[in-house]
């Protein structure tokens, strides 16, 4: 089988839509249909249902897809094992973080790596947490950082690698700025600036109060930016919760003061496909998370599957 035509047939299989496959992977429908037509060729079987409007996998096509993903990153691993052997720069690897995590907690990972593995170049992306999955899912991203913690899906593995402290930010002079610890009764009539339903940030917020019998405190606002809600505290509009890395609270002039309680802290989480491992940079990558900085305390970050690095 054609590495290429069947790198098509999982984006494919995975959207079940020709024109968004082929938007992905930078094709023209056209040339995704041919791939598709050629490939179901060499097989001699059909792998997908177009009788109705709705693109389908077959049952060989659903078979097919268990097994394409270890066929590309068996492909991949050998790859890269053939180039180090032979001395040439094995790998570059696609990373993605959200925003704080890809500014305060990835430059230290990626330093690590290339002093250790100078052969393994980086490309970091930033993005939305569920968009971060959806790469990891596809093979778009080899690995993908992120706060909180996530089941495994489909062949993705989600693991703790470190936590994170959790502050509030409040107003210069606000009556709070002197303590040396808040929890969330002594929070209970503040106004709070939050990001939007669904954001990793906005989780940390209402997670902090979710043992109050009375519920979340007054929210002031909302905003899509957690630089935004800094300077918007700065202004003395609300308090915030955020991790202590946000790049933007350390030159800003507020009170940055620790939670404590059971939700003090945030998991930092990395997300890779199961097999990936077996890559050489990827397990690079996982041996340079362990002595990570940028404020989180590491957790334990060795995985049993991993081949070790050379």
């Amino acid at each position: 089988m054609d590495l290429k035509r069947l790198k098509t047939f999982i984006r494919v299989a995975r959207t079940l839509n020709l024109s968004e496959a082929a938007r992905q992977i930078h094709r023209t429908q056209s040339s995704v249909t041919e791939q598709m037509q050629a490939l179901e060729a060499d097989l001699g079987v059909a792998l997908f249902d177009r009788s109705n409007r709705k693109l389908a996998l077959t049952a060989a096509g659903a078979c097919l897809l268990g097994y394409a993903d270890r066929l590309i990153d068996l492909a991949d691993a050998a790859r890269d094992a053939v180039l180090a052997a032979g001395g040439i720069a094995c790998q570059t690897l696609d990373v993605g973080g959200i925003e704080t995590i890809a500014a305060a907690f990835l430059p230290d990972v990626v330093a690590r790596l290339a002093a250790t593995h100078p052969d393994v170049g980086v490309r970091v992306a930033v993005a939305a947490t569920s968009a971060l999955h959806a790469g990891v899912k596809d093979g778009t991203l080899d690995a993908a950082f992120f706060f909180g913690t996530r089941a495994p899906d489909d062949g993705v593995v989600c693991r703790e690698i470190a936590r994170e402290p959790l502050v509030l930010i409040a107003p210069p002079g606000h009556p709070l700025a002197t303590r040396a610890s808040v929890g969330h009764d002594d929070l209970a009539h503040e106004r709070f600036l939050v990001t939007a339903q669904g954001c990793a940030y906005r989780g940390m917020f209402e997670t902090a109060f979710r043992s109050r019998a009375d519920g979340l405190p007054r929210i002031a606002g909302e905003f899509g930016s957690v630089a935004a809600i800094v300077g918007l505290v700065e202004r003395g509009l609300g308090c915030a919760i955020v991790p202590r890395m946000v790049p933007s609270i350390r030159d800003a002039h507020l009170a940055v003061v620790p939670m404590h309680g059971d939700a003090a802290t945030v998991p930092v989480s990395i997300a890779y496909r199961e097999r990936q491992p077996s890559s050489l940079g990827l397990a690079a990558l996982l041996a340079a998370l362990a002595p990570a900085s940028g404020g989180a305390t590491p957790a334990d970050v060795r995985h049993p599957g991993a081949a070790p690095t050379r």
